[in-house]
């Protein structure tokens, strides 16, 4: 009987010994992934300041002209949040962009104002 209640003692004791180390395991890796998480969130908040603070690349004339062929499309107030410039014809396109890009289109729809 005495040899069994040592035993269990062990048992626990060795138990508990194995739940605090994996538990401080479980800490150490959360600590580490939150601080590589910290260094990602502060070099895209860097990236962030340089493109703010970077020219813009279109120019006013152009973006003029995008501005009127919107307001004949949408006959209404609009707002132009970002333009981008689509790569060239003859560059080569991989096949899950160009499904992508007609998802995105074919989302789209306008109503057009009689």
């Amino acid at each position: 009987m005495e040899n069994l209640a040592g035993r269990a003692i062990e048992l626990s004791l060795a138990g508990i010994t194995v739940v605090f180390a994996v538990l401080a395991l479980i800490c150490l890796v959360v600590s580490l992934i939150r601080r590589f998480d910290d260094r990602l969130r502060a070099g895209e908040e860097r990236a962030r300041e340089l493109a703010r603070e970077k020219a813009p690349t279109i120019d006013t004339p152009t973006l003029i002209v995008i501005t009127a062929a919107a307001a004949t499309m949408i006959h209404g107030r609009f707002l132009i949040r970002r333009v981008r410039r689509l790569p060239r014809m003859d560059a080569p396109v991989s096949t899950w962009s160009q499904q992508g890009r007609a998802v995105l289109l074919g989302s789209h729809v306008i109503t057009r104002n009689p």
